[in-house]
């Protein structure tokens, strides 16, 4: 399964292990690591060129140094390529840098959480959940919010008429500092270039999202972000998620989960709209899981000779958990790109632990 990231993470660590914290003496330090070895076989493709096999990792570490209840800094590091490969290039634990991905300082209660530091806005929810091994392709490249400075919190209404409800909102500006490189192979630093959505001198861009969750499991996102960009208009993001887990009996769940993703001045060009529509069915009975999963993503350029383009991937995958943590995952995914069509097969193998 793909690993949670930054915030998301952490959330979830400290839900599940607050309360063995708080027994324990301050400072005092924990975390997990999630472990990915992946190998993807792009076997036919209308470019040849894009016909390669890669194998590598993704392995990222959620750390916590803990001050006192409530109190603690959050780091998120990630191992992973940091370089595209080349045409029909083959790779094998290549390209691969060490970046950090999270650095927070973070309060945090049962009514409201603050933070400050490095972090990825709350904007989407497919980029993480849309189901199987490949079913956040798309939507990871291009509507994730990741690596930005600045601040946030969210604050907890508690039951409503309309779910458990949590409000967040941050404001931020691209991460051009040492921490943008990454070690072993270093990407290089980010700088900032005039028109890049979010990437200023100050925090002029801010994200605001409503997350809402039933007894019943359904859940909903309602996310919202303007990228702030010198000398260019700014980009305006908009989203609307929605899951819900049914339990069908005799072990079974079915996920289904629907996201739509609209831009509007993308990339900061006045011209340019972007609509993304990702739907997934995830099912899981006992230790096996499978996953189906549909992005189409439109771009549309008013004035372009061209007119509208259109990309989709199609994704199936299973996979079974082993009782020692180990997980393995077989997929499959067509994908179709400036109209050039590509099948990959994926092996995945997984393994996470708490420190």
């Amino acid at each position: 399964m793909p690993l949670k990231k930054g915030l998301t993470a952490a959330a979830v660590l400290l839900a599940a292990s607050g309360g063995a914290w708080a027994e324990d003496s301050y400072p005092k330090f924990s975390g997990e690591i999630g472990i990915e070895v992946q190998n993807d076989f792009t076997f036919d493709s209308d470019d040849p060129a894009a016909e390669q096999n890669e194998l590598g990792t993704s392995t990222g570490a959620d750390l916590f140094l803990h001050f006192q209840d409530g109190f603690y800094i959050n780091a998120g590091l990630l191992l992973e390529a940091v370089r595209d490969p080349g045409p029909q290039e083959d790779r094998v634990f290549q390209d691969h840098g060490l970046f950090v991905e999270v650095l927070t300082v973070n309060f945090e209660n049962d009514t409201f959480g603050v933070y400050l530091g490095k972090f990825g806005p709350n904007f989407s929810l497919g980029y993480d959940a849309a189901a199987g091994l490949f079913g956040t392709d798309i939507l990871g490249d291009d509507v994730e919010l990741a690596e930005f400075l600045g601040t946030g919190g969210s604050v907890n209404f508690g039951d409503t008429a309309a779910g458990a409800l949590t409000g967040s909102a941050s404001v931020f500006f691209a991460d051009t500092t040492i921490l943008s490189e990454s070690f072993i192979t270093n990407r290089g630093r980010t700088v900032q270039a005039a028109g890049e959505p979010g990437n200023t001198e100050s925090p002029e861009s801010f994200a605001i999202a409503l997350d809402s969750e039933f007894e019943s499991g359904f859940r909903y996102h309602l996310g919202y972000a303007r990228l702030a960009a010198d000398n260019a208009s700014a980009e305006h993001r908009f989203a609307i998620a929605g899951e819900w887990a049914f339990d069908m009996g005799n072990g079974v769940t079915l996920v289904p989960f629907a996201e739509y993703v609209h831009f509007e001045n993308g990339s900061a060009n006045n011209n340019e709209s972007r609509n993304y529509l990702t739907g997934s069915l995830g099912a899981e009975w006992g230790q096996w899981n499978a996953g189906l999963a549909y992005t189409g993503k439109i771009v549309t350029i008013d004035g372009a000779g061209n007119g509208d383009t259109y990309d989709d991937q199609v994704s199936l995958s299973a996979g079974y958990a082993f009782e020692n943590g180990i997980g393995l995952d077989l997929g499959y995914k067509h994908n179709r790109t400036g109209g050039v069509a590509t099948q990959t097969i994926g092996l995945l193998l997984s393994y996470g632990f708490e420190l």
